[in-house]
């Protein structure tokens, strides 16, 4: 399906989002971080360090900590893991590792033995800030979630920014550009050092000239300017005061205040958000007919049917319904899209389809009549795969028509399953006017019949391989003999062993039917 092609390719576009090893990797690192910066003091001890010294090393030890700790809660909320959670636990990783650095400088400053380390910590150090820096904006950007004229401006200018500062820390391996390391192994600030929080200073500046010239809400522009000053304040404190360096440590403040204050509320909104969702759910549920067996006083036939939705609510359904006493109507069908409007869709669809059913029209009027009714106001050109069919129970005829849906696959007595390749027509909702074919066959006693949607053949595991009919029909044929509620168990489960840890991406929807005779 055209929409679902689309949404596809665009959620494969963020990588970051399906990385699902960000979050205990950071965890971990920002763990390990922590444990050594205590290890490292412990071993290098306290003679010789001023107290600003050992200011800076406890605030930097307190804030990796902190860091750790919100990581930890990261690796907690499973449903929060996207690219937004992704993007916070980098950035508080990325920080702990510029506190990691900041500690380490201090540890090993005044002595020749480490010269060479307390030159290459510094780089990484001013190089990581850097990086932090553009993470941290890339953090502002997401929380706010906008994309008007002054944030592009801002993200633009941010990312140019960043390359010629990197470039500039790289210098300092060769040139005393930033700092110096002398003989004795004693850091310090170079005639140019103030040229190193450039970067810092302009880059903040635009941030916040961003921010204020926003769509955001007033309380979002207050917080996130308020909070992003922290750094600022912070750089203008202690710019004259070597041995204090705290930016970092005030970079863990902002982050966490920001973080308390915009994605807390999103918190709030998105639970009741999922409350709705648990309520559309339930609904959409009972729209469809789950009593099984059903009609157990028929002995002509026996049926199953499940769906299991990729998000809370999904676009497939399934319907069965007696026409008359001798005639059962199977529906299955695939709405265009996802979520909530996907659901909307599919529940106007299954109704439409049910009551044109019940006139006493064939599959294809029924068909044209739905198609025909959903064009007249269909603003959103939306659309929806349909399979149709009548089976007269005294005789086994099937009327089917089909709507740009999957073939059917069909089991003949003493036979195996086989895609069974009828007429086919365009989607419900693409056009008016659209004629739909019909295919008449007939199902010989102890036939069965199963119909689905493209999320069993389509479905991928990790290497992005297809499910594919190969596997979907091998699986029916080693349980050929199954009633239907066990073929579509036998598939759904090989489904799931195949998908193994990756999301479902589309709806997984089958209806099967045994058609006995009398």
């Amino acid at each position: 399906m055209n929409n679902a092609i689309i949404t596809k390719i665009n959620d494969k576009k963020d990588w970051l989002g399906r990385q699902t090893w960000i979050v205990p990797a950071c965890f971990g690192f920002s763990c390990f971080l922590t444990a050594l910066s205590v290890v490292l003091l412990w071993l290098r001890g306290f003679d010789g360090m001023r107290k600003e010294w050992l200011f800076s090393v406890g605030a930097d030890i307190f804030c990796m900590a902190v860091c750790a700790m919100l990581c930890f809660s990261a690796t907690l909320n499973l449903k929060a893991r996207n690219a937004d959670t992704h993007v916070f636990v980098t950035l508080l990783t990325t920080n702990a590792f510029a506190l990691f650095l900041d500690e380490s400088s201090w540890l090993v400053q005044g002595n020749p033995s480490f010269r060479t380390a307390n030159l290459i910590i510094n780089v990484l150090f001013y190089m990581i800030g850097s990086v932090l820096i553009y993470l941290f904006w890339e953090y502002i950007r997401r929380a706010l979630r906008l994309n008007d004229k002054p944030m592009r401006i801002a993200d633009a200018f941010v990312t140019a920014m960043l390359y010629p500062s990197l470039l500039l820390s790289l210098i300092n391996i060769v040139y005393p550009l930033f700092f110096e390391v002398d003989e004795n192994g004693v850091y310090s600030r170079a005639a140019q050092w103030d040229v190193s929080q450039v970067y810092l200073a302009i880059t903040m500046t635009v941030v916040i000239i961003a921010i204020a010239f926003s769509k955001a809400s007033k309380t979002d522009r207050f917080v996130a300017v308020s909070f992003i000053a922290i750094p600022l304040v912070n750089q203008i404190i202690t710019v004259n005061v070597f041995g204090l360096s705290t930016q970092y440590a005030a970079m863990t403040v902002s982050i966490v205040l920001i973080y308390g204050v915009l994605f807390a509320e999103r918190e709030k909104t998105l639970a009741s958000t999922e409350m709705e969702l648990g309520v559309a759910t339930k609904i959409q549920a009972d729209m469809l007919p789950g009593t099984f067996p059903f009609l157990p006083d028929r002995t002509e036939f026996d049926l199953y049917a499940s769906m299991t939705p990729a998000k809370e609510v999904g676009g497939d359904f399934y319907d069965f319904f007696m026409v008359d006493e001798s005639r059962l109507a199977l529906v299955i069908a695939d709405v265009s899209g996802k979520g909530i409007p996907a659901a909307l869709f599919m529940m106007a669809s299954k109704i439409l389809i049910k009551n044109t059913v019940m006139t006493g029209k064939s599959p294809g009027e029924v068909l044209r009549a739905v198609n025909n009714q959903i064009c007249e106001n269909n603003r959103e050109e939306m659309f929806v795969t349909v399979w149709l069919g009548i089976l007269d129970l005294d005789d086994g005829t099937l009327i089917t028509a089909n709507a740009g849906h999957e073939y059917p696959i069909i089991k003949n007595p003493g036979g195996d399953f086989e895609l069974l390749k009828t007429k086919h027509s365009f989607v419900v909702g693409g056009m008016p006017g659209i004629k739909y074919k019909e295919t008449k066959l007939t199902l010989q006693p102890d036939s069965k019949l199963l119909v689905y949607t493209d999320g069993v053949p389509e479905a991928e595991n990790e290497a992005s391989q297809q499910y594919g009919y190969e596997k979907f029909l091998s699986v029916l044929n080693k349980n050929k003999e199954g009633t239907p509620e066990k073929l579509i168990e036998a598939v759904r489960d090989n489904v799931s062993g195949f998908m193994q840890d990756q999301p479902q991406f589309d709806d997984l929807t089958m209806l099967c039917v045994h058609y006995k005779g009398k």
